[in-house]
């Protein structure tokens, strides 16, 4: 493959002819890389390498190219090449790029670049792959697409149809290091996957970014390397990130350090001053509210004495009930002894009489037992008496049952008697008629007859229908005419209104709209919300001096649309047009109802009055809502400013700089205005027209000829609507006949049906009589065969009748047995219960003569009893006063109050206790408790103010200490910044100087570090005076210019081995071009400054070169030849100077 062709030395402008023949030699100076694989993507180069490329992976085939050492090869046709001009081996700075090779990247097959140490100018037309070489160092490098503003992922990077892509880079080594740095990187497309090889060998992603940590090459550092997506992004860099951004481009590595160290310790810093402040505020708000406590303390302290008497007290009442009740307790049991014995000696003395009771009773309960059981047989006799009486009265029914049914046999047999006398009458009466003279009916006859009838009433009918539709159709296009008349006579009205003239225009402007707009009016009421006509009809300008400028904004179809405001609307009215009335002409357009797209006008007030203008469109136009809406929607006349007078160059550029500014009218001409956002905010075009007479919101006279034709369509619709009354009448008169005829004929028809239908059905019967009279017969058979089969029935259900009662005779008998039965065991019953009331009587009486006795001997059992009960109830209350007690012995809390509990006075009550703790409790109701955690809030409070006075100590302490820090760290980082700072000053003025113009960088300083900032100021005409650069200040070419400058001044103390710049020309001015050019290459061909990389798609005539730079021209296209050597530069630039001599 052809390498990369060193330019000559640059001859003095004095032996060049003229401009043609430099722009010749100039071109001969450009190299350009080449590919083998590919016509669409050609480069041709110099020279060619013998040796191949050192490559981990098989992949497209590899041309020989000769290694970075191999001394570049002038033009040998070039009378000015020497051998002083080449580019030594050492020249390229540690890190520079020697070489990149593409495979399959972006459009690129198979491609290589040998750029020069000092300035590379890429250039070529737009979309020939200037970018992708800038995209291909930034991801062959081991950085990401995000620093390229393109693509988001790296798959989009390989060329169209292939699965991976080849980027290879080859870096200047470093003195002590033997060979060069070649860094291979393979995208996979499938899942945007990247692999690494260093030397030959695979590697990661880490180690490569390490390698470029090491050689300073700073990809993310926009003044390092900036994209063409990245220059927005450079221009919208703040003062402090610039700052930053300079000291990674320019500082050592320690500054960078140092402002990062002193940001760290300026933030925190901060964080420690503002938390000192708060804890002193904290402090001194605690002491305060410790000082208002301190009475309030004093008093809970007294109430807390109080409340610790009151505990004691009602500790102490468990005790006391214990000692009470076991004093009880004592005294519980020697009356219990005392009831005892009185007890015992009472039931001694009626134990007798009690043994005689017990007798008695005993037999008193036995006659109890008896009289139970014989109970009991007296019920069981009584229910099998009852299950008899049951089942007699079943076979009482049984009975009944058998009798009805022989009764229900009886009476069926007289009914079959009476059928079949009844039946023997019937077929003697069937076969009288069947010995009848025969009927004569022919049914041919009867139907011809009726069809000759219903002939003749169709043909009646089709002569009304005929009549009724004539009369009709005379009627329909007479209410036709009327509605024709009706509406020419309202348009001929309506020539005398404003609406009318504009529905006049609108009819001339477009007639399916005209025709639309009419029905919409004749059906208001069938949609769901208002449609709106034409703007042309609903809207008017307010001001007519601003009607020409107003209707500029719009387009003919803006003033026809038709506005709803649903879309089911929308669909009506579409389909209404476009298939039932089939207009082609007609514009729908559909805006919400209440939802309004007005937006934030792109003009501040203030920039609106420094421009001249009057308004925006939208304000001069008068109508409905809606259709205002869809205006705005599709003119966006809410955006478009309008002034009556033509605008100053100062108004013209306040206008043409704001970005939202997209169209304005002023004086009598439109202004359309074109960004171009990729080469920067101020790339700006602007096209001017003459604003077209107003045609549509304009009063214009009546059209007389169009009146006079109304009129005329009036008078012949009149003559047309006589000529169908005179028709239609005759007609009228003719149909009452024609229904009277019709309604006779009818019944004559329904009367011919009935008389045949009358003879048909008298005939068939006396055809269908034999075989009725068979059927009868047979019927009359089988009521005879029946009656024998009813009296076999009726013998059997009388035998059954004599079995029932019989049966029924016998359970009547043993019925008896069982009332016997039952009478017996009442009378045993009655004997048992005479010899119980005897008994019991018995007891009473013994229990009467002994009551006295018993009595009292009860009460004593009872005072037993209640003396148990209370001694059962002293003994619990003094067990659960111990249980209280012990569990009050037991807690700690209470060891001061031990020998108190011991020690309880005699005599001492739970009453006298409780009137001691009610005495005390009524003090606490005097000493009213504000703030009843006062004591716990101001011993917490307490311990809160010495730990913020530690604290406070604390953080002055380290606030001294990041003081002393931060002095020292400033002490060394402000003088050397302040030294860089004036460095790139003095470049960036001297560069300024060389055009006759100023500018100056210095820093501006701020407590925070993190807010230091590069302050750029710049001055490009006599009048002015030095202004900071921004974005208001100075246009978009001046602010290019003030921007490369700076990157220049940063190119001799450029740490990062080389530089790329990526279109940073498009926007400027020739002149400011010609003069960042010339600075440029003064700069970046000196020696021992890094490489820097200029790409470009277009050049000026006539620009500088120097032997240190070197051009890299891409083409590409379909008429590239398929062998690179015939794009041999030196070769064309020969054939050139040839035809040029001759010529």
């Amino acid at each position: 493959m052809p390498s990369l062709e060193s330019p000559p030395r640059r001859r003095a402008r004095a032996e060049i002819e003229s401009d043609e023949d430099a722009d010749i030699l100039r071109a001969s100076q450009r190299s350009t890389p080449s590919s083998t694989d590919s016509a669409k993507r050609v480069r041709t180069n110099g020279h060619h390498r013998e040796s191949q490329s050192e490559s981990p992976e098989p992949g497209p085939s590899r041309p020989n190219l000769p290694s970075y050492r191999q001394q570049t090869r002038y033009d040998e046709d070039d009378e000015d090449a020497s051998d002083d001009d080449q580019a030594g081996p050492f020249e390229f700075q540690p890190g520079a790029i020697v070489r990149v090779k593409l495979t399959n990247f972006v459009t690129y097959e198979n491609a290589e670049f040998f750029p020069g140490p000092n300035l590379n100018m890429v250039i070529g037309p737009n979309g020939t792959g200037k970018s992708s070489l800038v995209c291909a160092i930034c991801l062959g490098l081991g950085w990401g697409p995000q620093h390229l503003g393109r693509a988001g992922q790296v798959g989009e990077f390989v060329k169209h149809g292939n699965s991976d892509a080849y980027v290879e880079v080859e870096l200047q080594r470093r003195p002590n290091e033997p060979r060069n740095h070649v860094v291979r990187l393979r995208i996979i497309k499938e899942n945007n996957g990247r692999e690494f090889w260093l030397g030959g060998k695979k590697t990661s992603l880490k180690n490569v970014q390490v390698l470029m940590k090491d050689l300073s090459v700073q990809i993310d550092n926009l003044c390092q390397f900036l994209p063409q997506d990245k220059v927005s992004s450079f221009a919208g860099l703040s003062p402090v990130d610039l700052l930053q951004q300079t000291l990674r481009a320019a500082a050592p590595e320690y500054m960078i350090e140092w402002h990062d160290e002193l940001k760290k310790l300026r933030k925190e810093q901060k964080g420690l001053e503002v938390q000192n402040e708060g804890d002193k505020d904290t402090l001194s708000r605690a002491e305060s509210r410790q000082q208002n406590l301190h009475a309030e303390v004093e008093r809970l302290q007294e109430r807390v004495k109080i409340q610790e008497r009151v505990d004691l007290l009602k500790k102490t009442v468990p005790f006391v009930e214990y000692k009470i009740a076991v004093q009880q307790h004592e005294a519980s049991k020697e009356t219990k002894k005392a009831a005892q014995a009185r007890f015992r000696e009472l039931s001694e003395r009626i134990a007798p009489t009690l043994r005689s009771i017990t007798a008695k009773e005993r037999y008193r309960d036995q006659i109890k037992i008896v009289v139970g059981e014989r109970q009991h047989a007296l019920k069981a006799a009584e229910r099998d008496a009852d299950a008899f009486v049951e089942l007699i009265k079943e076979l009482e029914e049984s009975v009944k049952k058998i009798e009805s049914d022989e009764k229900a046999i009886t009476t069926t047999d007289k009914k079959r008697k009476l059928e079949i006398n009844r039946l023997r009458a019937h077929i003697t009466n069937l076969k009288a008629q069947r010995d009848a003279p025969p009927i004569e009916f022919n049914a041919m006859e009867w139907n011809e007859h009726v069809r000759t009838k219903e002939q003749e009433s169709r043909s009646l009918a089709a002569h009304f229908r005929e009549v009724e539709a004539q009369y009709s159709e005379h009627v329909n296009a007479a209410k036709t005419v009327k509605q024709n008349i009706t509406e020419a006579e309202r348009e001929l009205a309506a020539f005398d209104t404003q609406e009318g003239q504009q529905m006049s225009k609108l009819e001339k402007a477009s007639k399916d709209t005209a025709k639309a707009w009419k029905w919409v009016q004749e059906n208001l009421g069938s949609f769901e919300k208002e449609v709106y006509g034409p703007a042309m009809i609903t809207c008017s300008v307010k001001d007519p001096q601003y009607v020409n400028a107003v209707e500029s904004c719009l387009r003919f179809p803006d003033f026809k649309a038709i506005t709803a405001q649903t879309l089911n609307d929308m669909k009506k009215l579409s389909d209404q047009f476009d298939n039932v009335m089939e207009l082609g002409d007609v514009i729908i357009r559909q805006v919400d109802e209440g939802v309004s797209i007005r937006r934030s006008k792109p003009l501040s007030q203030q920039d609106f009055q420094r421009a001249g203008l009057d308004g925006w469109a939208v304000d001069y136009i008068d109508g409905p809502t809606p259709v205002l809406e869809m205006l705005m929607s599709s003119a966006q006349i809410d955006q478009c400013p309008i002034g009556l007078n033509d605008p100053t160059d100062e108004q013209y550029n306040v206008l043409a700089e704001n970005i939202g500014v997209r169209r304005f009218i002023s004086g009598q001409n439109s202004y359309a205005v074109a960004r171009r956002p990729e080469y920067g905010p101020h790339a700006v075009s602007t096209s001017v027209k003459p604003i077209r007479p107003a045609s549509f919101w304009t009063d214009q006279p009546v059209d007389a000829s169009a009146r006079r034709e109304i009129q005329e369509r009036i008078d012949s619709l009149k003559s047309e609507l006589r000529e169908l009354g005179d028709k239609a009448r005759p007609l009228k008169d003719s149909i009452p006949d024609l229904k009277e005829k019709g309604t006779a004929l009818r019944k004559e028809i329904e009367d011919i049906k009935k008389e045949k239908a009358d003879l048909q059905k008298a005939w068939s019967a006396q055809k269908a009589l034999p075989d009725r009279i068979q059927a009868e017969e047979e019927t009359l058979e089988g009521k005879l065969r029946d009656s024998d089969e009813v009296q076999e029935q009726r013998r059997k259900l009388k035998t059954q009748i004599d079995l029932a009662v019989i049966r029924r005779a016998k359970k009547t008998l043993e019925y008896k047995e069982h009332i016997t039965k039952f009478r017996n065991c009442h009378e045993e019953l009655i004997e048992a219960e005479i010899r119980l009331v005897e008994a019991m009587s018995d007891v009473a009486s013994l229990k009467e003569r002994h009551e006295d006795t018993v009595r009292e001997r009860d009460i004593e059992q009872e005072k037993v009893r209640t003396i148990e009960a209370e001694a059962k109830r002293v003994k619990d209350i003094a067990r659960k006063a111990m249980e209280t007690c012990a569990v009050l012995m037991n807690d700690p809390a209470n060891a001061d109050y031990i020998e108190a509990f011991k020690n309880i006075p005699e005599g001492q009550t739970v009453e006298a206790l409780e009137t001691e703790i009610a005495a005390e409790e009524s003090k606490l109701e005097f000493i009213h408790a504000g703030n009843p955690n006062a004591i716990k809030d101001y011993e917490k409070r307490e311990i809160e103010v010495e730990r913020l006075k530690a604290k406070i100590a604390d953080t002055e302490t380290n606030l001294n200490t990041i003081s002393r820090n931060i002095t020292k760290i400033r002490g060394k980082w402000e003088p050397e910044l302040d030294t860089l700072i004036a460095r790139i000053s003095d470049a960036f003025s001297y560069n300024f100087e060389q055009i006759g113009c100023a500018g100056e960088v210095n820093v501006h300083k701020d407590d925070d570090f993190d807010q230091w900032a590069i302050q750029i100021k710049v001055k490009f005409r006599e009048s002015e005076t030095l202004q900071q650069l921004d974005a208001h200040r100075q246009s978009g070419g001046e602010r290019s210019v003030s921007t490369i400058f700076y990157l220049m001044s940063l190119q001799s103390m450029a740490r990062a081995p080389f530089r790329v710049v990526d279109e940073i020309n498009q926007g400027m001015d020739p002149r400011n071009e010609r003069m960042v050019h010339e600075r440029m290459v003064e700069i970046a061909c000196k020696e021992h400054t890094s490489q820097y990389f200029l790409i470009t798609p277009k050049l000026l005539t006539g620009l500088r070169y120097d032997k240190r730079m070197k051009v890299l021209c891409i083409a590409s296209g379909e008429h590239m030849p398929e062998n690179y050597q015939r794009m041999d530069i030196t070769r064309i630039i020969g054939i050139q100077k040839t035809i040029l001599a001759v010529g």
